[in-house]
């Protein structure tokens, strides 16, 4: 059992992910239209992102490393009667994704828990529909302070800047449309922005 597992039963009192998922989701509908797509929530996490969303989605599937999270996700699907909305476990290190099944993928706060972004950002290509959209949500760049707390157990990269993630999308053939710093996260040790990258094939 991972840290997250643990973490999975309170994950959704936390005021951080809050404001990451409530800003996410907001500048996401400000740029792009949700209405009635297929939808992937990787990292999703116990679903905060997911189940803001949902409503205009056709369906969200949520994929997470995390058994924990996993199971809190699609219990409170079943607690709330959600008949389109489902998390299955993922490891994006070693598995695929199902190719061309997506409109829109979005990650958050997840990418810099991913050994090979670059990676990453190929196996979201294939799984997107043509003209589908890749949203990320994650720290900007940073010295190792934010997850000090957990000695990086997990980290595999100190957020990302805004040129990183630029190239990422430029490289494997993305649009980029957007990309800024949409929250900031206020912790005792530091304050730490979050940007948005909103990306099409």
């Amino acid at each position: 059992m991972n840290r997250f597992d643990i973490a999975a039963k309170e994950w959704d009192t936390k005021p951080t992910s809050q404001l990451v998922a409530k800003s996410t989701s907001e500048i996401m509908r400000e740029n792009i239209s949700l209405e009635d797509k297929e939808i992937l929530d990787y990292g999703c996490g116990t679903g905060l992102l997911a189940f803001s969303i949902s409503d205009e989605a056709k369906r969200v599937t949520g994929m997470d490393n995390s058994a924990g999270m996993v199971e809190v996700f699609n219990q409170k699907a079943q607690d709330f009667g959600f008949t389109n909305i489902k998390a299955v476990q993922h490891n994006i290190d070693n598995e695929e994704l199902p190719q061309n099944t997506f409109d829109i993928i979005v990650t958050s706060m997840t990418l810099h828990h991913i050994q090979n972004p670059n990676d990453f950002f190929i196996k979201c290509k294939k799984a997107l529909k043509p003209n589908g959209y890749l949203c990320i949500s994650d720290l900007d760049e940073e010295d190792g302070t934010f997850h000090e707390k957990h000695k990086n157990d997990g980290v595999h990269h100190f957020g990302f800047s805004k040129a990183q993630m630029a190239q990422f999308y430029t490289n494997n053939g993305y649009t980029l449309i957007y990309l800024d710093d949409i929250c900031t996260l206020e912790r005792k040790n530091g304050n730490f922005p979050i940007f948005l990258s909103i990306g099409q094939i």
